[in-house]
C-alpha cells in the first residue's frame, strides 16, 4: 500500500505531466518531469509511459515480491502553450533542487494551471502578423500583405467564436479557412491583379499543422512511435480541413468564372529578417510564448526566415536549406536557453515556424482532393522529407549540446538546463 505522502507525490507528478501534455510538450519532457518529481521525493522505482492521449505511471518498492501500483490519467484537448511549459519546467527544476514540500508544489501547479493566455485581441493581432509577413515568402507584395492580414484576422475571429461551441477541431479549422479563402477571392474579384495563391496560403498559415508534423517526426526518431503516429494523424486531419475549406471556395470561384492569379513579387533579401521577426512574434502571441523570451525567439525566427529565403536564391536545394537553417535555429536556441534559463522548446518552436512544412501537407491534400494522386504523393513525400530533415537537425544539435554540457558538468560542476 502507498502512504498518504506518496499519494500526494503521485498526484503532483501526474498533474504536472497532464498540464505539460495539454500544453504541447514533447513526450520525453513529460516523462522526464514526472520521474524527476517522484525521485526527488524518494520514490526511486518508478516507470512512466506517456502518449498524447494518456499518461500511465507505475511504482513499487524495488523488491521481487513488492506490490506494484499503477495509475492512469486521460489527456484531452491538446494545444500549444509555451508559457505553461516554461513555468512547469522551472517548477520541476526548483522542486528537485530545493526543499519545497509537496503541498507547496500542488499550490504552485494550481497557479500555473490558472494562468491566462494572451487575450483575444492579442491573438487576433498575432494572426494578422502571421498572415501579413508570411505573404512575401509566397511572392506577395504590400497590397497582398494587407489583404492577407485582414483575412487571417477575420478567420481567427471565426475560429475563436466557433471554439465556444465546443465543435470538433476539424470543423473549426474547416470553417475558419473557408472564411479566409472567401475574403481573399472577394478581394481578388475587386482587384484582379493580386496574387491570389499567396494570399490564400498566407491567410491560412496560422492554422497550418507544421509544428505537429515536426513534433511527430521528432517523436518517431526518438523512439516514441505511438506519440509520433498520433501527432502525424492529427496533422493530416488538420491539413484536410484546411485544404477542404480553402479548396471549396477556390473551386467555386473558378467554376463561376473567377481567376486565380499568381503575380509574383520579390522583396530584397535584406528585409526578410524583419519579416521573419514580425511573423514569429505573431506566432508567439498565438502559442502563448513567455513574454520575457518573445523578443529573443522572434530574433531567432528572423534568422530562420533569412536562411529559408536566402538558401534557394543562392542555389541551394530545399532539403539542404531546411536542414542547415534548422541547425542554426537549434544552435541559437541552445545558447538562448542557457542565457535565459529556460527550456529550449520555448525558442525552438517559434524559431522554426518559417521552416515547418505545413504548406507541403496542404498542397498534398489539395492535390489528392482534386484527384491528382501523383502530385499528392509527390508533395507528401517532399513534406515528410522536410519534416525529417528538421527533426534530424534538432536531434543532432540537441545531442551535441547534451554531450558538451555533460563534459562541462564533469569538469566544472555545471548543471544542464532541460
Amino acid at each position: 500500500m502507498i502512504n498518504t505522502f506518496q499519494k500526494k507525490v503521485l498526484i503532483l507528478a501526474l498533474y504536472a505531466g497532464e498540464l505539460m501534455m495539454r500544453s504541447g510538450a514533447e513526450v520525453y519532457r513529460v516523462e522526464d518531469t514526472i520521474v524527476r518529481i517522484c525521485k526527488a521525493c524518494r520514490i526511486d522505482y518508478v516507470e512512466c509511459f506517456a502518449t498524447t492521449t494518456g499518461i500511465t505511471l507505475s511504482l513499487d518498492q524495488g523488491g521481487d515480491s513488492s506490490e506494484m501500483h499503477t495509475f492512469l490519467k486521460r489527456i484531452d484537448g491538446i494545444s500549444t502553450d509555451l508559457e505553461r511549459i516554461s513555468m512547469i519546467n522551472e517548477f520541476s527544476r526548483e522542486f528537485t533542487t530545493t526543499d519545497m514540500d509537496v503541498d507547496a508544489g500542488l499550490a504552485r501547479m494550481r497557479e500555473i494551471a490558472a494562468m491566462p493566455r494572451f487575450s483575444l485581441p492579442f491573438r487576433i493581432l498575432g494572426a494578422a502578423l502571421v498572415g501579413a509577413f508570411m505573404c512575401p515568402y509566397y511572392g506577395g507584395s504590400v497590397p497582398e500583405m494587407c489583404i492577407s492580414a485582414g483575412a487571417a484576422s477575420l478567420g481567427y475571429i471565426v475560429f475563436a467564436s466557433v471554439n465556444r461551441l465546443h465543435l470538433a477541431g476539424f470543423i473549426r479549422v474547416f470553417i475558419s479557412c473557408l472564411v479566409c479563402a472567401s475574403i481573399v477571392v472577394i478581394m481578388s474579384g475587386i482587384y484582379p491583379w493580386q496574387n491570389t495563391t499567396a494570399m490564400i496560403l498566407s491567410s491560412v498559415t496560422v492554422f497550418m499543422p507544421g509544428v505537429a508534423i515536426t513534433n511527430a517526426a521528432r517523436d518517431m526518431l526518438a523512439g516514441d512511435m505511438l506519440a509520433g503516429v498520433a501527432r502525424a494523424a492529427d496533422a493530416a486531419i488538420t491539413a484536410i480541413a484546411i485544404s477542404g475549406g480553402a479548396g471549396i471556395v477556390a473551386g467555386i470561384w473558378i467554376v463561376s468564372g473567377g481567376a486565380i492569379s499568381n503575380e509574383y513579387s520579390e522583396f530584397p533579401l535584406i528585409i526578410f529578417p524583419v519579416f521573419g521577426f514580425l511573423l514569429t512574434m505573431g506566432f508567439c502571441l498565438q502559442i502563448n510564448a513567455p513574454k520575457r523570451q518573445m523578443a529573443m525567439a522572434s530574433a531567432i525566427g528572423g534568422v530562420g526566415m533569412l536562411m529559408l529565403v536566402g538558401g534557394p536564391r543562392l542555389g541551394y536545394g530545399a532539403l539542404l536549406t531546411c536542414f542547415a537553417g534548422t541547425c542554426m535555429i537549434a544552435i541559437l536556441s541552445e545558447f538562448a536557453s542557457r542565457a535565459g534559463r529556460d527550456a529550449t522548446t520555448v525558442f525552438i518552436i517559434p524559431g522554426i515556424i518559417p521552416f515547418v512544412p505545413g504548406l507541403g501537407l496542404f498542397e498534398s491534400t489539395s492535390a489528392i482532393l482534386n484527384n491528382d494522386i501523383t502530385l499528392g504523393i509527390e508533395k507528401a513525400a517532399s513534406t515528410m522529407l522536410s519534416a525529417g530533415s528538421i527533426a534530424i537537425a534538432l536531434i543532432v544539435v540537441a545531442t551535441g549540446a547534451r554531450l558538451i554540457m555533460q563534459l562541462a558538468q564533469r569538469s566544472g560542476g555545471v548543471t544542464p538546463d532541460r
